[in-house]
């Protein structure tokens, strides 16, 4: 039994470890993404063992992990198993079998055999909120995905969003990089110019257009489809934020993510019926998408928080909370 906490924050572009003994960091690591619905098994594994490798936690050390995706029970089961796993064998345990983990984050009882590390598998939304201070309010991940996720005082969540790229994902990182290119074609389609080189004075399509490293818009077409890699979209992000305060098209895209943004959040806090603190987290969360959704959402009286610190600081709030680790023991108890 020890003091020891592994916090994991497990993105769709890569995956920070931190090893706490009580609340302070005492080691860090970070690889590429072990999320299974954004790289394969082999992948996620791989990058796991880094983390492990990395951080050198004692032996049956607590492990609480935020991923996106971590939508039901099923989820947290296959996530769970999947840490545990590389945790024992890096451990010198060798591979364990998976506890059936529930998606909000609280074991089963007697889910942790003494023999067994525990894991708690949460949505990564409610890593934001610990990390913001807050056990109740409400999270918005604005990264390579959007979503947003509350839970009030009574202990209701609810959430909005998240339905991956392929069905939503509006506001985000990957979405602003797609609309991006999107914005491109139809201006050269509506010019009758989508074989020409762009003009010198149009910033925003050669900024595109280098991005995905062609000449001309309809080479883009080939180039984002032979590209399906959604973290390389999304980075384009970067540059329309970049772009916006001196480019009409830019300004607009952050403007509507923003807008998409706070959409989610005002369902959320609908949902929840109750004006609640909110925190906004991930790649986009410290640009000016944040600060023009931290002004909309003023409107609407939510007082907004944009996270400054890596979510996975949060981990040792949210530990607290589930009741298996209490900062003084592996587990509570």
């Amino acid at each position: 039994m020890n003091r020891f906490l592994v916090g994991l924050d497990i993105g769709g572009s890569h995956t920070r470890g931190v090893l706490f003994r009580g609340d302070s960091p005492v080691r860090e690591a970070r690889s590429g993404s072990a999320n299974v619905q954004n790289v394969s098994r082999e992948r996620a594994t791989q990058s796991l063992r880094e983390i492990f490798a990395r951080l050198e936690p004692p032996p049956g050390t607590t492990v609480l992990a935020g991923a996106g995706g971590v939508d039901t029970p099923h989820d947290a089961a296959a996530l769970t198993q999947l840490i545990r796993s590389v945790a024992e064998a890096a451990a010198g345990a060798g591979p364990a079998p998976g506890i059936f983990s529930a998606a909000d984050g609280h074991p089963a009882p007697g889910a942790y055999p003494a023999s067994q590390t525990p894991v708690i598998a949460v949505h990564d939304t409610r890593l934001i909120l610990a990390a913001g201070g807050h056990t109740e309010g409400i999270a918005v991940i604005a990264g390579t995905g959007s979503v947003a996720w509350g839970v009030n005082a009574s202990g209701h969540g609810t959430r909005a969003g998240g339905w991956g790229y392929l069905l939503g994902d509006e506001g985000s990182g990957y979405w602003l990089g797609r609309e991006a290119v999107r914005h491109v074609l139809r201006d050269a389609q509506h010019r009758g110019a989508s074989d020409e080189t762009p003009a010198e004075d149009d910033r925003f399509a050669r900024a595109v257009l280098g991005h995905a490293g062609v000449d001309t818009p309809t080479e883009l077409i080939a180039a984002f489809h032979d590209r399906p890699d959604r973290t390389h979209w999304a980075g384009l992000a970067r540059t329309v934020i970049e772009l916006a305060p001196h480019d009409d098209a830019a300004r607009e895209l952050v403007s509507a993510a923003a807008s998409h943004l706070a959409e989610l959040i005002i369902n959320v806090a609908r949902n929840l019926g109750e004006p609640l603190p909110v925190v906004m987290g991930g790649g986009l969360a410290t640009t000016s998408v944040g600060v023009e959704l931290r002004e909309r959402l003023g409107d609407h009286g939510l007082r907004v928080t944009l996270l400054d610190r890596e979510p996975v600081l949060g981990a040792p709030l949210l530990a607290r909370a589930t009741g298996l680790w209490d900062g003084r023991a592996g587990r509570a108890g």
